[in-house]
This record gives C-alpha cells, sequence and structure tokens, in this order.
C-alpha cells in the first residue's frame, strides 16, 4: 500500500511550486483533488489555457490517456474540480468538502485565501485535524514583504540569489531557472509529513506558513553570513568555489562540450597531477596557492582537458579519486546507463489504478526511491472538472438534479 493512502488533499496550487508538492503527495498515494474555478483556469499556467501536456500548466484536453505526455504534467495522479470560491454556495459546498478532507496546499499570497473566508481558522473550526500549507513568497508573518506577488525570478532577485549569479566582473546580468518553486515544494513536503506525525500523537493539524524565499536561502548561507558578520558582498563567482580548486567547468573535445572537476583537497590534486604532469608546479602544491592563482590554474587545467573525450577523461579522473563528471544536454542525460539505473530504480509505472501507461517511454519520477512502497504514476492530468460527479455525487451526496442546479449556476 503506498505510504500516503487514505489522505484526502485539495490541491489550489498554480504555476510550479504548489502544483508540485501536490504531485509529490499524489505520487505517494495520497487521493489529490485539484481545485479550480469553473469559468477559467485558476492562477497563472505556464504555456496559457488548454496548454500542451509536456508543459507546466493546463489540462489534458484531447490527448489520449495512453499517450506517454498526458503523465508528463505536475496533475497527473490527481482528480479535477471545478468550484466558484467567490460566491456563498460554492463556499458552503467547500467547506463540507474540508470536513472529509485532510490537506490543503496553496501558493497565492496570504491575502488570498481569507478574502473567500477561507482561511485557516475558518478551515480549523470545520476540521480540527485539517493542516493547511501555504507557499507564499515571502510569508505570512505580518511585515513589509507580506503581500508581495512575485514570480520565480523576481522572488530570487528579492532574497538576493541573482547577486551571486554570472561572472566576475560580467556586467551582464544571468537568468536561471526559477528553482525556487522546487525547493520550496520540497521543504513543504517534509513539513506536511512532520503535520501529519503530529496530528498523530494530538489529534489536532497545524496551519505550515512556508515562505518559499526563506526555504531557498540556506542555498546561500555562506555569501549571506559572510556579508552579515564582515560586510563583504559575495558577487558573482561564475563556477569557481570558495575553498576548493580547481573548481569549474572545462572545455573538452566536442561542439560546446564541456567537463566539470573539483579538487577538494592537495591528495586529490597529486592525484590530478598524476594523470596531468604538467600541472604539478610547486606554487599550486598546496590549497591556498592554487585559490589565490585560480586565473592560471584554470587556463592550465582546460589546456588539458580540451584534448580528452568528456566521458573517457571522467571515468579516468573518479578512478583516481578526483570527482568529475561531463556537462549533459538532455538526450546525453536521457541515454545516461547511470541516470537511467537511478531513475528506473523503485518506480511503478504500471500502477493497478493507472490508466495505461506505455512500457519503454520516459516519465518524470519521483526524487524518494523507496523499496516497499515506491512512489508509482497512477493516472495521467484530468480535465478541468473532469471529477465533479465522483466528489460532489459519491463523496458530497449531491443527486444529480442538485449537480445540475450548481452547474447552471456557475458554482460548479
Amino acid at each position: 500500500m503506498p505510504p500516503l493512502a487514505g489522505l484526502r488533499v485539495l490541491d489550489h496550487g498554480h504555476v510550479w511550486a504548489g502544483p508540485l508538492l501536490g504531485m509529490f503527495l499524489a505520487d505517494l498515494g495520497a487521493e489529490v483533488i485539484k481545485v479550480g474555478a469553473p469559468h477559467r483556469l485558476s492562477g497563472v499556467s505556464i504555456g496559457g489555457q488548454r496548454a500542451p501536456v509536456g508543459s507546466i500548466g493546463g489540462d489534458r484536453g484531447s490527448t489520449d490517456v495512453d499517450d506517454p505526455r498526458a503523465f508528463h504534467g505536475l496533475d497527473r495522479g490527481k482528480r479535477s474540480i471545478s468550484i466558484h470560491l467567490g460566491d456563498p454556495r460554492g463556499r458552503d459546498l467547500y467547506l463540507k468538502l474540508i470536513e472529509q478532507s485532510d490537506i490543503v496546499l496553496e501558493n497565492f499570497s496570504p491575502r488570498v485565501m481569507p478574502s473567500l473566508g477561507l482561511s485557516y481558522d475558518v478551515l480549523s473550526k470545520v476540521n480540527p485535524r485539517i493542516i493547511m500549507v501555504a507557499l507564499s513568497a515571502s510569508g505570512a508573518t505580518e511585515g513589509p514583504w507580506r503581500n508581495l506577488v512575485t514570480y520565480g525570478p523576481s522572488l530570487a532577485a528579492l532574497y538576493g540569489l541573482k547577486s551571486l549569479l554570472g561572472y566576475p566582473d560580467d556586467p551582464q546580468p544571468r537568468e536561471d531557472t526559477a528553482d525556487l518553486d522546487p525547493t520550496a515544494a520540497g521543504h513543504a513536503f517534509i513539513a506536511v509529513l512532520a503535520a501529519l506525525e503530529h496530528r498523530e500523537r494530538t489529534g489536532r493539524g497545524q496551519f505550515i506558513d512556508l515562505a518559499q524565499g526563506e526555504a531557498t536561502l540556506q542555498r546561500a548561507a555562506q555569501p549571506l553570513m559572510d556579508w552579515l558578520l564582515n560586510d563583504r558582498d559575495a558577487g558573482p563567482r561564475g563556477n569557481r568555489g570558495s575553498a576548493m580548486a580547481p573548481h569549474g567547468v572545462y572545455p573538452v573535445l566536442g561542439d560546446d562540450a564541456w567537463l566539470a572537476i573539483v579538487v577538494r583537497s592537495d591528495k586529490e590534486w597529486s592525484a590530478l597531477c598524476g594523470l596531468a604532469p604538467h600541472l604539478d608546479q610547486p606554487e599550486w602544491a598546496a590549497m591556498r596557492g592554487r585559490l589565490n592563482d585560480q586565473d592560471a590554474l584554470d587556463a592550465a587545467v582546460s589546456s588539458w582537458t580540451r584534448n580528452h573525450d568528456a566521458m573517457e577523461l571522467s571515468i579516468q579522473l573518479q578512478a583516481a579519486g578526483v570527482p568529475a563528471f561531463p556537462m549533459m544536454d538532455p538526450t546525453a542525460l536521457l541515454i545516461d546507463e547511470d541516470y537511467a539505473a537511478l531513475t528506473n530504480a523503485n518506480i511503478d509505472l504500471t500502477a493497478e489504478a493507472a490508466a495505461p501507461v506505455r512500457g519503454g517511454a520516459l516519465y518524470t519520477g519521483a526524487p524518494w526511491k523507496m523499496e516497499r512502497t515506491p512512489a508509482a504514476i497512477t493516472a495521467p492530468i484530468p480535465n478541468r472538472g473532469e471529477h465533479d460527479d465522483h466528489v460532489y455525487g459519491d463523496l458530497l451526496g449531491l443527486d444529480e438534479a442538485e449537480r445540475q442546479e450548481l452547474r447552471e449556476a456557475g458554482i460548479i
């Protein structure tokens, strides 16, 4: 049995952080119900309305349920309902669903759910066991940033992470993937598990206020502390480390081909010099000397690596005890044997509850590999409102006439 079987989750997530948290819970067995408005897709949807199923947002549309693309999205494995929460009848219907649910997740700004009359204080009176997790940009605690509305790139800038991207003395601003979203989703997942454990002991749920920006600050702990304690602005460092050298990505044979190499100790440096004797210079024998001369050091390493195949050289370096691995484009990554072994381990692609999942196709897996209770891809992306009859009929007991009346009124 999946580890989270028996839990019911109401998922208000939009864009990335919220939907990804819902997908984690669904892959591990929870019944996740995507909550959307009947007249439009809720929130921002990357790719727009009726987005292709390969994108983050949108519903399944006309894609067949046995098409692998129908499983590539953050709402796979979820049910979907439509409900107009701005109408009192929709709100009352929602509160009845809260009575039968365990978790509510959302990544709106802190003012959205209270403005609908659906704050945690309200929900917990209806169901004291409910766990609510909110993933806003800066948290719901009162303060000057409380109601800021951000998107991935602007959130990273708000918390200073953009100042660390790029190369020294390069005036061009650099972008990266808006990975604050998945980082926050991972933190929120662990917090939800802790809240479930707390509920087992106390019988009561709780409100999890998780600021996406604060969850990601641990990635910048060293430059943050350096600024607080030493008044030093780290600035962009390219690929270099502050306590390891060489530490970078070096050119190899091929078009735009690169090899990552990290030397963490003088012992690893000696091993590297065993493969590249010309690097064995007295001024570089100690780490401090290498850190103080990184421009010349990187140039010397690059002159050696550019004449080698990335994978062959990485194997030699690893055998000598030096961390190294090629930079892979998506195609190379997908055909790599080590990566395939990792991603296929303990992933159930043929769960009984799933619509047909095509064998041999590649699917985005779960980050957790558990031997006894593996994650499972259980169903394709739903269409908006696809499970209205099940939720409002089977769970809440509304007959067909009542459901039809609600549809005509635009409530569901």
